[in-house]
């Protein structure tokens, strides 16, 4: 939820047409339906690691045979149906929305027939993951868009960029380790555990450092969207000492990262 929220306020923050936000009917629909989304998601990534997970995760219900992937798609399909009818009202929206989903089926699709990429090429499959991201991102901004009466602009883009930016931070730093565990899926294989962190980091200053240069009117209280950079910090300077990234300190940037567009727009109406 706060992830929906907190896009959606970002961009409010940086389009320089909108004054302030702050939720709406139409946002807590762009919410629910996102959460939705995710869930999908996630059945995705279930289809796409079976056979990861027979190996390693066999427990799992896919992998022991509990369901089959005809059901998850079965499901794939009601939930997409839903979520589209449940934003037909907003025409321009249901459009991204059905491309983030469009792009999701052809990815899953040609990766099942071809098995290209592994599912090992981590760095290679969160690039091609990363467009179905950012359609979820501008799936909210388009919510944001259609409150306001406006149409897209660049300034309001760079929300979009920011949120994704966030998120990677969180992604990299999850899969960061000095000690990978056999069969463990981890960017430190093809970047290095320096490598990894570093971009862990890059990826949480370029994220709070765009937001607060690109917020409008710049103000003093922009500022709030740089103090999730001390978690990333901290959680560097413990790294040294640990043989994996602190997940909690990761967790709580994003959680932060996306609290913060929230309380500048509140600012901003006060």
């Amino acid at each position: 939820m706060l992830w929906g929220l907190g896009a959606t306020a970002a961009c409010a923050l940086t389009d320089t047409r909108v004054a302030g936000w702050l939720p709406d009917w139409g946002a807590l629909v762009s919410v629910a339906t996102m959460l939705v989304v995710l869930l999908l998601m996630r059945v995705v990534d279930d289809i796409r690691d079976l056979d990861y997970d027979r190996e390693r995760n066999p427990d799992r219900p896919l992998a022991r045979g509990a369901v089959s992937v005809r059901d998850l798609a079965v499901l794939l399909a009601v939930g997409a149906a839903v979520v589209l009818a449940a934003n037909a009202w907003r025409p321009g929206v249901m459009a991204v929305l059905a491309a983030q989903l469009g792009y999701v089926a052809v990815m899953v699709s040609f990766e099942r027939r071809t098995g290209w990429p592994s599912g090992d090429a981590l760095f290679l499959n969160y690039l091609l993951a990363l467009p179905a991201q950012v359609l979820l991102n501008g799936f909210l901004y388009a919510g944001l868009l259609h409150a306001e009466g406006l149409g897209p602009s660049w300034s309001g883009a760079v929300g979009v960029v920011v949120a994704a930016v966030l998120f990677a931070h969180f992604e990299f730093a999850r899969k960061t380790t000095r000690e990978p565990r056999p069969g463990e899926r981890t960017y430190v294989n093809s970047l290095g555990v320096r490598g990894s962190a570093a971009v862990a980091v890059g990826c949480a200053v370029v994220a709070v450092v765009l937001l607060a240069a690109a917020a409008r009117p710049w103000s003093p209280a922009a500022l709030v969207v740089l103090l999730p950079l001390a978690f990333p910090v901290v959680a560097a300077l413990r790294f040294r000492g640990l043989p994996r990234w602190p997940y909690g300190l990761a967790a709580a940037f994003l959680l932060t990262g996306f609290a913060g567009p929230l309380v500048v727009n509140a600012l901003e109406l006060l």
